[in-house]
């Protein structure tokens, strides 16, 4: 028999690494047009389940997945000794400026990682968000219960290592889900390849990093091609952002 449940816990917080502290951080301050965002569902205190998607330019997105596949996606340690453990990936989608692929790690040792450190902390079924640019690392814990979450924040502080620091974010009621990048349904293969291409290189930045015509250039398709495309794409987005969001705020749209 299923029952409704209450919403889950949320809490955030943010992990910055300063250049030459962490090899796949400094990926990160080398191609600041790089991102990874990544999802792990802890499925024991020292297993989990992981979708990793890479966005930027091939040769960033190569240089990071040549590194994390030579840590067998395991948890990064925010300490000073490396986290150790088995992995088997499986590379869902190879686009030349964007990777999927889907890892599950086991064995891992006793270590200072987040993932570490919430499984003494939280129970089991624990969802992690992190996403990675430019050296910050923005992590989003997805929780039953939020009742060990001070003792949780204070073990992840103490254990930084010089170089490594951690900010604190907010501490709530989880009532939306962030992983939309892993979820393009509603959009054409084409167009989720313009839509990442212009975003990892910097279009939708303000001041604008690169032109319409520069992207066209690069993708070899015509600029009335391009353009359509993140159009159509963008408008997909935002109905998609207003269907889920209009009932929670009746007459906002109207």
């Amino acid at each position: 028999m299923s029952t409704t449940t209450d919403r889950l816990r949320e809490f955030t917080f943010t992990l910055t690494y300063e250049p030459g502290e962490d090899p796949v951080a400094d990926i990160f301050h080398e191609y600041p047009n790089l991102q990874a965002a990544t999802i792990d569902v802890a499925v024991g205190r020292t297993s989990y389940v992981r979708l990793v998607q890479l966005t930027g330019p091939p040769a960033a997105t190569d240089h990071l997945q040549t590194v994390l596949e030579d840590r067998d996606y395991l948890p990064r340690a925010i300490g000073t000794e490396r986290c150790c453990g088995t992995s088997t990936a499986y590379r869902l989608e190879c686009a030349p400026r964007q990777r999927l692929v889907y890892a599950y790690v086991e064995d891992i040792c006793d270590c200072h990682s987040i993932h570490n450190i919430a499984s003494t902390y939280l129970e089991p079924g624990t969802v992690f968000e992190h996403r990675h640019r430019a050296g910050r690392e923005r992590w989003r814990l997805l929780m039953r219960s939020d009742a060990a979450v001070g003792e949780l924040f204070d073990h992840v502080e103490a254990a930084c290592r010089p170089g490594v620091t951690v900010e604190i974010g907010h501490l709530g009621e989880a009532t939306e889900w962030h992983g939309d990048a892993f979820v393009d349904a509603d959009l054409t293969g084409s167009q989720r390849r313009a839509l990442a291409h212009a975003a990892a290189n910097g279009y939708y930045e303000r001041p604008r990093q690169v032109t319409i015509e520069e992207l066209a250039d690069e993708l070899d398709v015509p600029k009335s091609t391009l353009s359509y495309r993140l159009r159509m794409a963008e408008s997909r987005l935002v109905k998609r952002y207003l269907d889920r969001n209009s009932e929670t705020e009746p007459g906002v749209y109207a």
